[in-house]
Parts: C-alpha cells; sequence; structure tokens
C-alpha cells in the first residue's frame, strides 16, 4: 500500500520563521520597546513549533489534548467529570514560555538556532501538564520566574506531583 506524504502548512512554523521572530525581538529592542512586548511574537512561535513537533496541533491548548495530569487534577475531574476545565484546571507549561523563548533567543545570538538545537531545547524543557488551578496559585509563588533545570524539578518545587 503507498503510504501518502503529507505536506506541511504554509502556516507550520518553521526553522527560518523562529529566526524572524528572534531577528524581530533584536530590532523592536533596539527602538526601545520592552523585552516584555518584544518577546511575544516569538514566544507564540517556539509554542506551536514545539507543539508540532511533539506530535500535537496548531491549536490553542486544552486539557483535551495535554497527556500528563497531576494527581490532583485527575483526581478533581474523577470527583467532578463534568466541570468545565476554566472553573477547575489550567494546561501548564513546565518551562514559562517566556524563559523558553528566551532560550531559543540565546541559540539565535549564538548562531546556533537549527532544527537539531531547538528539537533539543523541546525535548529538554518543553512539557505541558494539566494542573488544578490551585497547584496553578502554589506555582505562581513558589516557581513563577525562576528557572529550573528541568519542568519536573519545577513542578516539584511547588509540590504538584504526578
Amino acid at each position: 500500500m503507498e503510504q501518502k506524504k503529507l505536506r506541511k502548512s504554509k502556516n507550520n512554523v518553521q526553522i527560518k520563521h523562529l529566526r524572524l521572530a528572534c531577528r524581530h525581538v533584536e530590532e523592536m529592542t533596539k527602538e526601545n520597546i520592552t523585552k516584555n512586548h518584544a518577546i511575544r511574537i516569538l514566544e507564540l512561535f517556539t509554542d506551536v513549533y514545539a507543539k508540532l513537533y511533539m506530535g500535537g496541533s496548531a491549536t490553542p491548548h486544552h486539557i483535551s489534548q495535554v497527556k500528563l495530569w497531576s494527581k490532583e487534577a485527575r483526581k478533581l475531574q474523577n470527583r467532578y467529570p463534568k466541570a468545565k476545565p476554566q472553573n477547575h484546571f489550567r494546561v501548564e507549561h513546565g518551562t514559562p514560555r517566556r524563559e523558553f523563548a528566551s532560550m531559543v533567543l540565546n541559540l539565535y545570538k549564538e548562531n546556533k538556532l537549527n532544527e537539531k538545537t531547538i528539537n533539543a531545547l523541546v525535548n529538554r524543557y518543553w512539557k505541558l501538564a494539566v494542573i488544578t488551578l490551585q497547584e496553578d496559585k502554589r506555582l505562581n509563588r513558589i516557581a513563577r520566574s525562576k528557572m529550573f533545570n528541568t519542568p519536573e524539578e519545577r513542578w516539584s518545587e511547588a509540590g504538584i506531583k504526578f
């Protein structure tokens, strides 16, 4: 049986798009735009790239697409199976999007941004998990803006168990 070749959509984020977004960050900051604003497109592009690389779609994150659930989130879902996700759960990035985008920007500045390096970064740092809103509050207090060696270390610091 002949296997079909899947064509990539022109909207899939590719390495050339990541480089363009990195250049955008540099140009915007040179024009006195804060990094907070300048890096937002790169955050989006790195997130979409990682999600597609890991086998997901480019659609916004939803709890139904995430395999890793905290013990508390799973317990809550079992207790209230018809609960609205936005009232109880959050899709959490193991490495904050800003930190992840900054790592990609650093690769770009070192002229090392390529498929091999970005995929290694995705494999090590880009993980999604479903957590409860209470766990998210703890994470915000304890580990929101701090960089960790792995997503698991960050979640552990906030007492989130899987």
